[in-house]
């Protein structure tokens, strides 16, 4: 196998960087009613994503942003895009509880003003996370999975139960929990 760059290396290599299958995404949209948002920001997705792809093709407003771009934008240290209206990724599960954090403080610092992340199902679990999320409660949703999701493109089977952790959608205000 030849590895002509550090994405494409990182693909083979990192157990975070799995990508998000095309039906999953076509739920997710349809779901938040992603036509109804002006600005997105995808902050883990890079020029093979489908939230990207399929972005695209609905003709949708967006920045797409990676550590891989010929920027290296981290999320971590990347601004979103000004009156971005919702971000929505499927962020490295091994950094979950700094991604969620951050989601919480961009939001709380009026950068962004909703967001959904695709997350492993045991994100519900542990006091500090509960903590966080009953903080944001009168705005969270989530979305879970009946069925678990198998990533594409790693090396190994990669197949978890997941959900959607939402904040701040619309379309989910009188049914925050929901299966799919």
């Amino acid at each position: 196998m030849k590895l002509d760059s550090r994405y494409e290396l990182d693909k083979y290599v990192n157990k975070d960087h799995v990508a998000t299958p095309r039906y999953v995404v076509e739920d997710i949209y349809d779901l938040i009613e992603i036509h109804k948002y002006h600005s997105l920001w995808f902050p883990f997705n890079h020029y093979d994503s489908q939230f990207k792809l399929m972005a695209e093709e609905l003709k949708l407003k967006y920045r797409a942003t990676h550590i891989f771009d010929d920027l290296g934008n981290d999320f971590f240290t990347t601004e979103p895009p000004a009156n971005c209206d919702l971000m929505i990724s499927n962020p490295p599960f091994g950094k979950q509880n700094k991604v969620i954090e951050r989601s919480f403080e961009l939001v709380a610092t009026s950068k962004i003003k909703s967001f959904a992340l695709l997350l492993p199902l045991s994100t519900l679990e542990t006091e500090k996370r509960a903590e966080l999320f009953q903080r944001f409660e009168d705005k969270l949703a989530i979305i879970i999975f009946k069925k678990r999701i198998k990533f594409l493109g790693h090396t190994r089977c990669f197949n978890r139960a997941c959900c959607w952790i939402c904040y701040n959608v619309a379309a989910l205000n009188e049914k925050p929990i929901k299966w799919i």
